[in-house]
């Protein structure tokens, strides 16, 4: 947020109504997120003393790098159930606010979000994933791909499925115009929470075989906990 911003509208916390600090959320609340530590830097999974876990180095995901900003947990669930759920796009420039210092941007180049399908977006309104990257492209002054990756099939929810259930979900799912990608090497692909990462996985298998890009990290404000 602007100075000239802050002075006209300071922050005021989306939980208490009370004025904060620097974003929409009070100090004592930011420091209560959960946030991930000693975790496997590509796929975010606990792992001793933060090095690669087994999983990866024996079967390594389509992303190189997985960074995320909290768990999905109390409060940030309820706030991020309501920025998906309940038209509070406005969320968005407070989550990129609070992922944001926990990024490091490495080579990235350009975001890319997660796509929804038509009739998802237009029952919903916004694709909350695309506000999301478009506020943090804003900050970190990376553009923003957008019809890089579209989305064909109108999925189920996968909320309530296992990981090998969304994988079979999220078959021929997604389409790439590789056309949008062209002079970009590493990207990032952006959600709101990571789960399985069968979604993260899917696009990244695609765009590393319809196109040149050389890396595809994993952004999200929260992934949950197993």
């Amino acid at each position: 947020m602007h100075e000239l911003e802050k002075w006209l509208l300071p922050p005021r916390c989306v939980l208490t109504g009370e004025l904060a600090d620097i974003t929409d959320l009070s100090s004592p609340i930011i420091q209560s997120l959960k946030r991930p530590s000693q975790v496997c830097p590509q796929c975010c999974e606990p792992s001793l003393q933060g090095d690669l876990c087994g999983a990866c180095l024996t079967q390594p995901p389509a992303f190189s790098r997985t960074q995320v900003g909290f768990y999905f947990a109390e409060p940030l669930d309820k706030l991020i159930y309501d920025f998906k759920y309940h038209q509070k796009p406005s969320y968005a420039r407070l989550f990129a606010e609070l992922l944001v210092s926990r990024l490091q941007l490495d080579n990235v180049e350009a975001l890319v979000a997660i796509p929804t399908h038509p009739l998802r977006r237009r029952a919903r309104g916004y694709n909350q994933a695309e506000l999301l990257a478009e506020a943090l492209g804003k900050i970190l002054q990376l553009p923003v791909i957008k019809q890089a990756v579209i989305r064909i099939k109108n999925t189920s929810s996968q909320t309530a499925l296992t990981s090998r259930q969304r994988q079979e979900n999220l078959k021929n799912a997604f389409q790439i115009n590789p056309e949008r990608l062209i002079g970009l090497s590493h990207i990032a692909l952006v959600d709101d929470v990571i789960t399985t990462g069968a979604t993260m996985q899917q696009m990244a298998e695609l765009i590393h075989k319809k196109t040149d890009i050389k890396t595809c990290q994993a952004w999200s404000v929260a992934k949950t906990k197993r």
